[in-house]
């Protein structure tokens, strides 16, 4: 039996070394993979970048440039790095290329061909004129089809993509959105014999009479398509139109002159003395005005974004959450080569007037920055499952099929910037139902029609109702900042008609209990509606108090604006709603909140969604509702704290830098002073309430930079005694340079850090 064990102790030697060569052999196993991928990846990032397309159009004759291209190049840019640092593009990195067509026919079409010839092209995203982008995909059908690259247009007429199975546009489908809200909204409204006025050698005129003359029930009753001349309308064409109509008392009136034209147009209607309703192609902002020169009648619109009186939530988010919000200002460059400052037609802006950032150009630049980045980062999430040694044609191909599938309304939503993106699988066009606009008549301002649509999963319409209500926040107490939470007190007023009521309405924000799992709303009626002599008429009046909560943004404590919301969204949806609030100027300002000082307030609304997924068919949902947040932005009062931390700190660092002054025969002395001067800095940390920031506030940078000044200040004092650093003159000169001109220019530049924070 010994013998034996001496046999197994010879052999174990060799039983480790083979053990240990196996570990070794499993190890490279486990390891090559990896060392495989990652030099592919070394690899991927040595190839070529792939190129995102931009197709932009810039207009030179305008007197100060609206912005748009200068946001469009920044944003798509940072959506570039994003991706890139995320690694890319089938681990390839990603530029975007901007290509601008001025206008000019000859141009779109160049920029096109240039676009489609680059090998390295991944993806086109732009081109929004409709006559230009035919002109331009009749020269290169050919090669955009046989090449696959996936192209996100801007193009409004589906009929130029629809033999282009890679072309996607960010517009609504004439077929699928606009047309069947308009007829139903022609029906519902009631308006009958309705007429069109448009350009005959305008694509998106053209085909917008032809839809209407099928869409609308009975068709058209007059049908006019009018000649450009000089890129003008002629006065005597036109009233002879406005003359036919009003022989044949048409009902509402179709307009699709172009909106240089509009006014003028709309102008020639009141001077015949005929003025039905109208529903205007562009913007109906234009014909806002009071008083003899007010249509007065009602005009529509269709709209996507700039609702009027509301903001996107998710631009003012990505706005006001910035350090400097100027930054996102685009519009407002003197465009010198513009011919109005040789006619005179261009006039100086007033220079005591800043430019704002919410300011209407400027937002309509920075929504066409968001949406081109985007598209940009859709594009990149369509590519994630694209392998690092996949084809540039395999990749443009995935990126084709995602769009049709993944992105298709009901399935899928991609959430951006700007909005939620999915595509329609047969026209490949924006899934994304206008809302209407009206300018009632007399008011001068815009506002949503009574009703809206929203698509459904079977592409039938269903109604939603416009809720013109306000919220009157009368008090904001009890702000904590650990919690998330505040209470507050204000009075929700709504027009009864359509029969609103604060029963369908959800505080989507209301504090939920963690007990009972119930909101804490109390709710006291005021008015019930109806008519009444002490109460507005048709107006439903409540008082709530509730506790809601927020998501604080810390990083510039105590110095920082924080934003306070009361959420509503429908309470059921099945009777779903989307809330219209008055203009800002006539909303009450004045708000009572203990120890901040409102500085803005503003109506935000988002489009969010519900995804689920069915565990037995495995189908994928998305089921979209409107949801609107009435905002108010406040500053926190820092008194308290400049009494209670900034001046104890300013004096712990006056006392420890006088202390270098002292006879350095009492060094004991001075050190002590240093040390006690440190440990009072984090003894007043620790005294202060805690904060739950998950992030470094700026009152911990505040203290922090103390430690190190009180720190530097202690070394510089014991390296001054040192007896190896005495000898070394310039050494001396250095450290007593730093202990007496460094060390208070450092807490000089701090303080001015913090004084721009605390003003800002």
């Amino acid at each position: 039996m010994s013998g034996v064990f001496a046999k197994a102790r010879r052999l174990k030697p060799i039983t480790s070394a083979v053990a240990a060569f196996g570990a070794a052999l499993a190890a490279a196993g486990t390891l090559a993979p990896a060392i495989a991928h990652a030099a592919e990846d070394a690899e991927a990032a040595q190839r070529p970048p792939l190129i995102m397309q931009i197709f932009v159009t810039t207009k030179s004759d305008d007197c100060y440039d609206s912005g748009q291209l200068t946001a469009i190049k920044r944003l798509t840019t940072l959506a570039q790095h994003r991706i890139n640092r995320d690694g890319g593009i089938a681990g390839r990195r990603i530029l975007v290329n901007i290509l601008d067509d001025q206008r000019t026919q000859q141009k779109t079409t160049e920029n096109l061909a240039a676009a489609i010839a680059d090998p390295q092209t991944i993806a086109m995203i732009g081109l929004t004129n409709a006559t230009r982008a035919k002109a331009a995909f009749d020269a290169n059908g050919k090669e955009l089809k046989a090449s696959g690259i996936p192209f996100v247009s801007d193009i409004s007429v589906n009929d130029i993509i629809k033999d282009y199975p890679n072309v996607f546009t960010t517009r609504a489908s004439e077929d699928e959105e606009r047309l069947p809200v308009i007829a139903e909204f022609v029906k519902q409204s009631h308006f009958e014999r309705p007429a069109f006025i448009g350009i005959q050698s305008a694509l998106a005129s053209t085909n917008l009479g032809d839809d209407l003359n099928k869409y609308l029930a009975g068709g058209l009753t007059g049908d006019h398509r009018l000649q450009l001349v000089a890129d003008k309308l002629d006065p005597a064409e036109v009233a002879a139109a406005i003359a036919d109509l009003k022989s044949k008392n048409v009902g509402i009136v179709f307009l699709a002159v172009g909106g240089d034209r509009l006014k003028d147009v709309v102008k020639q209607f009141q001077d015949a003395g005929f003025t039905p309703p109208l529903f205007v192609s562009g913007r109906i902002d234009a014909l806002a005005s009071k008083g003899r020169d007010a249509y007065p009648n009602d005009a529509y619109q269709l709209a996507w974004d700039g609702l009027p009186d509301v903001y996107s939530e998710r631009l003012r988010e990505l706005t006001w959450s910035t350090a400097s919000p100027e930054q996102w200002i685009f519009e407002g460059r003197k465009n010198a080569s513009a011919p109005g400052w040789k006619d005179g037609t261009c006039k100086p802006r007033d220079e005591d007037i800043p430019l704002n950032v919410l300011d209407n150009d400027n937002m309509r630049a920075l929504s066409a920055g968001t949406q081109y980045a985007d598209i940009v980062s859709l594009i990149a999430e369509a590519a994630r499952s694209a392998e690092v040694t996949a084809a540039i044609p395999d990749v443009r191909k995935l990126i084709v099929e995602q769009l049709g599938t993944a992105y298709a309304p009901g399935r899928g939503i991609f959430k951006g910037q700007f909005d939620n993106w999915s595509f329609q699988p047969a026209s490949r066009a924006a899934a994304r139902t206008p809302m209407i606009l009206m300018l009632p008549r007399g008011r001068g301002q815009t506002q949503l029609a009574p009703f809206q649509f929203l698509h459904l999963r079977d592409q039938s319409l269903q109604r939603i109702d416009t809720l013109y209500a306000d919220i009157d926040l009368i008090r904001a107490e009890r702000i904590d900042d650990t919690d998330k939470t505040f209470f507050a007190d204000f009075y929700l007023s709504m027009n009864d008609r359509g029969g609103a009521s604060i029963e369908q309405i959800e505080f989507a924000n209301a504090y939920l209990e963690p007990g009972s799992n119930d909101r804490q709303i109390t709710v006291r009626a005021l008015h019930d509606g109806g008519q009444s002599a002490a109460y507005p008429d048709h107006m439903k009046i409540y008082q709530v108090t509730g506790k809601f909560v927020y998501s604080p943004d810390l990083r510039n404590y105590p110095f920082d604006t924080q934003r306070f919301s009361i959420d509503l969204r429908p309470k059921s949806g099945n009777t779903p709603f989307i809330v219209q609030p008055p203009p800002l100027k006539v909303r009450d300002h004045v708000v009572t909140v203990d120890g901040w000082d409102p500085k803005d307030q503003y109506v935000g609304y988002d489009q969010d969604f519900v995804r689920t997924v069915d565990a037995q068919t495995l189908e994928p949902s998305v089921f979209p509702f409107y949801k609107a947040s009435f905002v108010w932005l406040m500053k926190r009062e820092t008194t308290d704290y400049f009494l209670r931390v900034v001046v104890p700190l300013g004096f712990i660092l006056i006392i420890a830098y006088l202390s270098i002054f002292i006879s350095t025969h009492h060094f004991e002395a001075i050190v002590t002073i240093q040390v006690t001067a440190l440990l009072s800095a984090v003894a007043l940390y620790l005294a202060l309430p805690k904060l739950d920031a998950n992030t470094e506030t700026l009152s911990d940078r505040m203290f922090l930079f103390t430690y190190l000044m009180l720190s530097v200040i202690i070394a510089i004092t014991i390296a001054r005694e040192n007896k190896r650093i005495e000898p070394v003159r310039w050494l001396r000169r250095g450290l007593v340079f730093l202990h007496i001109v460094a060390v208070p220019g450092a807490v000089a530049a701090m303080a001015y850090y913090v004084y721009l924070a605390s003003i800002a």
